[in-house]
């Protein structure tokens, strides 16, 4: 009999991170991966958006276990928000687990899951079914890709990677052993990344830095600062080849660099191997061509550290940018941190020193391009192909570039979906398409907007965008129930959308908008707050929207007195 085998995202597609996919194999469900994405301008205060969870906690006693790749926020970081209201076993390399644990120390939090460490490539038994970890190339040690056995074949899921068969490297080893062992048996289903499937060739060798920054470490006589970020072990690592190459001791920029990378090198210990650290009492006594200033960080706060930096508001006032240091910016912004970026690099500029600045028409992300993706395909020859992690166009792409290649591939068998539409095999009709509007799965992103503080929908987001654009009226009162009257105010405030000289009439007209509500309140058996606030709410909106154009957030306040 076969396998009844369904798959679906609640996060991941037709966006960059959030990656959560859900495999359920008759009554088991197997979670592969669980992330944050950093939003854009959109969304003003959030600072980060995570799978919606209500699915996984509705059916927590059927999940056999979280699946992790690899220690990049997308992939990792969402999980701690909700996992002690769905807890499994937390399946992950030693490195990605350290890097899970180091990222939650990082915003303070405690994350004790049921961790079970894996090798890069191995072979597990979760619930009576085989389940695969096979080893593949990325910026951050010991990637892996995952594999889970059925009666109809494999469900494959690269997750991110690259094709680097030069790297020998234990850490970045791309293990085609393992590929091959995979390749002997069926593939029912490839779920493959696409974050850079619209670039041509192969990715490596242009993910390399070494040969970008190495003349800077050989040649110049000036202190060297550089900008990576923390989850890019990669580049760290080529970073210390070279200090260790050529002499350069290492100092920790600031308090979260020597946090972050203290923790690294217990999880890895061979990272700074053979390279000096100097501590924060020895950095004056260590000559500047000799040293090497890192800075790491996260997104927008790596580009925020830089700006300080480079406009003297750093903590260490010992440590002051000028014509006599390089600065090297190793760091490439995702699409939403560009502004950030260029904005921060042009005050290093104004600092007067040397700037060496990898771009990304000089320096590739390591993700897969087409003959990466290509490369998966003819090995695993898989029945079905779902492209995943990236955008729309990324997607589209991904599925265009397997029809080209003439290894059986159709518009029926490759499938462009939804976050929370469902693919069903059964084995025996062609798969299924489920619709989100049938399967009713909550896929809204839950929005973080400080530490584990979340809230869902977008409401959130439409209340802070109307605070940016049209201001804010707060208009508040104190009643007393017993007597049924107003005991103080209104208090009519406005910020942010009108001139001072034009407020008295508004103040005036919405002070009596609320006396109004409140006096109506009264006279009815129950009296109701939240329809009050409604109330007063839509029809302020409604005035103000005719007097003057504008649409402010309201915010009535009623304070009850017994």
């Amino acid at each position: 009999m076969n396998d009844l085998v369904r798959v679906m995202a609640l996060g991941g597609l037709d966006e960059n991170g959030r990656d959560c996919y859900v495999v359920e194999i008759n009554n088991d469900i197997f979670v592969l991966d669980c992330g944050t994405c950093i939003p854009d301008k959109t969304a003003p205060g959030i600072d980060y958006m995570i799978p919606n969870p209500k699915y996984l906690i509705d059916n927590k006693d059927r999940i056999r276990g979280y699946f992790i790749t690899h220690g990049h926020d997308e992939s990792m970081s969402g999980l701690k928000y909700f996992y002690n209201q769905a807890p499994a076993p937390v399946y992950a390399t030693k490195e990605t687990l350290g890097l899970m644990q180091g990222q939650a120390l990082s915003v303070r939090m405690k994350f004790n899951p049921n961790v079970i460490v894996v090798e890069p490539s191995c072979i597990l038994n979760v619930a009576g079914r085989e389940v695969r970890f096979f080893q593949t190339c990325h910026n951050t040690v010991n990637s892996c890709g995952i594999a889970i056995q059925t009666s109809q074949g494999w469900i494959i899921y690269t997750s991110d990677f690259i094709v680097d068969f030069t790297n020998q490297t234990k850490s970045y080893y791309f293990d085609l052993r393992a590929l091959e062992d995979i390749a002997s048996q069926p593939t029912l289903l490839l779920m493959s990344e696409s974050k850079t499937a619209t670039k041509s060739g192969y990715c490596s060798p242009k993910h390399r830095s070494l040969k970008l920054i190495e003349k800077s470490f050989k040649d110049s006589h000036k202190r060297i600062f550089i900008s990576c970020f923390w989850q890019n072990v990669f580049r760290i690592e080529e970073i210390m080849i070279l200090c260790q190459k050529y002499g350069k001791k290492v100092f920790f920029y600031n308090e979260y660099t020597r946090q972050v990378l203290t923790y690294g090198r217990e999880i890895m210990p061979n990272l700074f191997h053979g390279v000096e650290v100097v501590d924060k009492e020895n950095l004056l006594r260590v000559k500047s061509s000799d040293l090497v200033i890192l800075i790491v960080g996260l997104d927008g706060d790596l580009y925020e550290e830089i700006d300080a930096l480079a406009d003297h508001r750093n903590e260490d006032k010992r440590i002051v940018l000028n014509e006599d240091d390089l600065f090297i910016n190793a760091s490439l912004p995702r699409q939403v941190m560009e502004t950030a970026c260029t904005r921060a690099m042009d005050k290093v500029y104004r600092t007067g020193c040397d700037v060496l600045w990898l771009k990304k028409d000089s320096l590739s992300s390591m993700h897969a391009r087409e003959d990466d993706l290509k490369f998966f395909l003819s090995v695993l020859r898989p029945k079905y192909y779902l492209p995943v992690r990236g955008n729309f166009v990324n997607m589209m792409a991904n599925a265009r570039l397997a029809l080209t290649m003439n290894i059986g591939f159709n518009h029926s068998n490759i499938f462009i979906v939804d976050n929370g539409t469902q693919l069903e095999f059964d084995g025996v009709t062609r798969p299924r398409m489920i619709p989100n509007e049938v399967n009713k799965v909550p896929v809204d992103p839950i929005l973080i907007d400080g530490v584990g503080v979340s809230r869902q929908g977008n409401e959130v987001v439409k209340d802070r965008l109307e605070l940016s654009q049209d201001g804010v009226v707060v208009i508040a009162a104190s009643v007393n129930l017993k007597e049924k009257k107003i005991i103080a105010g209104p208090d009519c405030q406005m910020r942010g959308f009108v001139f001072v000289k034009e407020a008295e009439p508004l103040l005036k007209s919405l002070s009596t908008i609320f006396i109004d509500e409140i006096n109506t309140a009264f006279q009815l058996e129950k009296f109701d707050v939240e329809s009050i606030y409604r109330n007063v709410s839509e029809r302020s909106k409604r005035f103000i929207k005719r007097e003057n154009g504008r649409e402010p957030y309201i915010l009535p306040i009623i304070d009850i007195i017994e």
